[in-house]
């Protein structure tokens, strides 16, 4: 099996508040293989892309992740990763195997080899572990016969993340690379998370990933701590809108930017006094902490105004598509924008990639660059960048050289676009009539 890593183009952070957003698949991907074994153990193995890199592999019992004989709740599947430090970097890897036997009902006689070779860095912002996850689930659906479903594998692959890995992603990582197709962008609606068209990307343009080589993490606090802002933030709305007699929102972009009373959130406040006054805040992949102060209103306003953002982004690419030669313009504005709330609203971006962005902005429209953004979770890793696909060539390169001057660091570019999962399908090592060859499984 083979997955790609995704580019966030618009959307990011807002997907677990239900947003629009909008990905696209890159060049470099993640191949997952399995075996099915007669004994009743797990190996999963890395393998090294350059040689001074060692393989590693971990065993686990089949009976630890779920099995004919003895099931496992995912809280101990997650502690049991988590517990050996030996074992915690399969998790993404054995924690999908184990959402799969247990959500899925899945029973085995026997375990598996597991054989991850990955082309994508950890901790850039492209969602390499989304990718292992989506990986690993989309192999054994095909080993097995099972018939998940790319939506459902999605699902599973965040559950896996929030549950057994322990970062509080959303889901657009998992779909954009199960669904994701080569040479468009993905318009998924995060509503709980389905696939709404694909988006042409304009003729002669396209995207390109720079890598800051500032290591992100959406396990990290920063990420989970705007994350809590804003479920804080629903609650106090909801409460707000209770008394008004308005029906509560399950997502804050079900809100337009008008239906906002900002001047009623609080800029900040402790989880102490937030749990005192509401209980909870609603969110089962993230736990209030009483001693510290999280940011509400900023983090409310990025989400429902990212939204919009991404909306208007998607209706400008396609007017540039149909020839309206100002749409690439306003589509680099609107990520200029989601920038600016990155940085402003939920301060998860850095100074690194604060200079990149700015770079891009400098060479600007006329050298056919039309816009920049941080990726992801933020906090570091990838710029999304946007532009002519002569003016990338030619100016990339200079943006490169003038980070490393500057920066200390030369970073990394991420190029190409490849299929997702759905697109590419699994391939199967079987005899033919003269030995072994491959085949769509």
């Amino acid at each position: 099996m083979r997955v790609p890593a995704r580019l966030d183009v618009m959307g990011g952070i807002a997907d677990y508040s239900g947003a629009n957003v909008c990905e696209a698949t890159l060049g470099l991907g993640i191949l997952v293989a399995v075996q099915p074994q007669q004994d009743a153990l797990v190996r999963i193995r890395t393998l090294p892309v350059s040689r001074q890199g060692l393989p590693v592999e971990t065993r686990i019992p089949l009976a630890w992740l779920g099995s004919r004989t003895r099931r496992h709740g995912l809280d101990e599947v997650r502690r049991l990763f988590h517990g050996n430090p030996l074992a915690a970097w399969a998790a993404y890897a054995g924690g999908s195997l184990g959402v799969l036997l247990q959500e899925e009902s899945v029973r085995l006689r026997g375990g598996f080899h597991i054989l991850l070779l990955s082309a994508v860095p950890m901790n850039a912002g492209i969602a390499s572990s989304a990718a292992v996850e989506i990986g690993t689930l989309c192999a054994l659906d095909a080993c097995l016969g099972l018939g998940v479903g790319a939506a459902r594998i999605a699902r599973l692959g965040q559950m896996a993340e929030n549950r057994v890995v322990g970062a509080p992603c959303g889901i657009m990582d998992q779909i954009a690379i199960a669904s994701g197709r080569q040479g468009q962008l993905l318009h998924i609606l995060c509503r709980p998370g389905a696939v709404s068209g694909t988006v042409s990307v304009p003729e002669g343009t396209g995207f390109i990933g720079i890598n800051s080589m500032v290591r992100h993490s959406v396990a990290a606090a920063p990420y989970g701590d705007v994350r809590i802002g804003a479920f804080m933030g629903r609650q106090i709305l909801n409460d707000l809108r209770a008394k008004k007699g308005l029906p509560s929102v399950k997502h804050l972009t079900e809100l337009a930017a008008t239906e906002l009373p900002l001047q009623r959130l609080p800029e900040q406040m402790p989880g102490g006094d937030f749990l005192k006054r509401y209980q909870s805040h609603g969110d089962p992949a993230t736990k209030i902490r009483p001693d510290v102060v999280y940011r509400i209103r900023g983090p409310v306003r990025h989400a429902v105004m990212e939204n919009e953002r991404v909306l208007r982004f998607i209706g400008a690419l396609r007017a540039a598509a149909a020839g309206d030669e100002a749409g690439c313009v306003a589509a680099g504005l609107e990520m200029y924008g989601a920038h600016a709330s990155y940085r402003d609203e939920c301060r998860l971006s850095v100074p690194e990639v604060d200079f990149i962005v700015e770079a891009v902005r400098r060479r600007g429209v006329k050298r056919g660059l039309f816009g920049a953004k941080i990726t992801g979770g933020g906090a570091g890793g990838t710029v999304a960048v946007f532009g002519r696909r002569d003016a990338l060539r030619r100016l990339v390169p200079e943006i490169v050289a003038e980070y490393e001057r500057r920066i200390g660091i030369r970073p990394e570019v991420f190029q190409g676009t490849s299929p997702g999962a759905l697109e590419f399908g699994a391939w199967r090592y079987a005899p033919r009539a003269g030995g072994w060859s491959w085949r769509r499984a």
